[in-house]
C-alpha cells in the first residue's frame, strides 16, 4: 500500500546564483522515515521525492542526510512544462533540505508555486 505526504516549498530564495546562502529561514526541512530498499522487515519500502512547478521554471538545491552526514547538495531544475521531477531516495535517508536558488542575479521570481511529494511504495 502506497503512503504519501505533500506540501509546498516556502517562498524566498535560500541561495544566490553562486550557491551562497542568502538566508536559511526560507528553506524546507523534512524529517522522514528511513527508506529500506535493502528489504529489511520494516513498514517503509522504497521512497521517492518529487517536486513540481507551474508558471515558471525553478531551480532548487536539495540536500539529504543519511543519519550521520549531509550528502553533497545538488541543484534540481524543475521545469514547469514537464512532468514532476522525481528521485528515488537512497537507503537510510532521514532528512531532506530544499531551498530555492536564484538562477541569475536578475532572478526575482522567488514566489512561484512549487509543490513537493514524498511517496513510500
Amino acid at each position: 500500500m502506497a503512503v504519501f505526504q505533500l506540501g509546498e516549498v516556502p517562498t524566498g530564495f535560500v541561495f544566490n546564483e553562486n550557491g551562497g546562502l542568502i538566508h536559511y529561514r526560507y528553506g524546507l526541512l523534512l524529517a522522514i522515515p528511513q527508506p529500506n530498499q535493502a528489504g529489511a522487515p520494516a513498514p517503509w519500502g522504497d521512497a521517492y521525492f518529487s517536486l513540481g512547478s507551474s508558471w515558471v521554471d525553478v531551480r532548487l538545491k536539495v540536500q539529504m542526510h543519511d543519519g550521520t552526514n549531509w550528502l553533497p547538495a545538488v541543484d534540481w531544475d524543475v521545469n514547469q512544462g514537464s512532468s514532476r521531477y522525481t528521485k528515488k531516495l537512497p537507503q537510510g535517508i532521514q532528512k531532506i533540505h530544499v531551498g530555492r536558488v536564484k538562477k541569475s542575479s536578475s532572478d526575482v521570481v522567488d514566489d512561484n508555486p512549487v509543490g513537493w511529494l514524498l511517496e513510500y511504495v
